[in-house]
């Protein structure tokens, strides 16, 4: 029984969907706007690593493991970005 209700919620959902335009209308807008989006994800993955450190610091005194953690995270960031982010 409960399958037949899931695969009309799906339907009707669907329909609305399609009725819509907000995914073009969001699509446009980036697309209007693609070397904002484009510097704002390329900041974020060269100087996020940043804010892991950051985190791993201010965690360190709650929880060493936390802590410890997030600054391996911080490394692994780092090193990922290391030779792929040019600005």
């Amino acid at each position: 029984m409960s399958r037949k209700k899931g695969t009309k919620v799906k339907r009707a959902v669907k329909k609305i969907l399609d009725k819509t335009t907000v995914d073009d209308k969001v699509m446009e807008h980036i697309n209007e706007n693609r070397s904002l989006y484009n510097k704002i994800l390329c900041y974020t993955k060269c100087y996020g690593g940043y804010l892991l450190a950051v985190g791993a610091g201010c965690t360190f005194g709650a929880s060493f493991w936390w802590g410890l953690g997030l600054l391996v995270a911080a490394g692994g960031w780092a090193y990922w970005t290391k030779n792929t982010c040019k600005l």
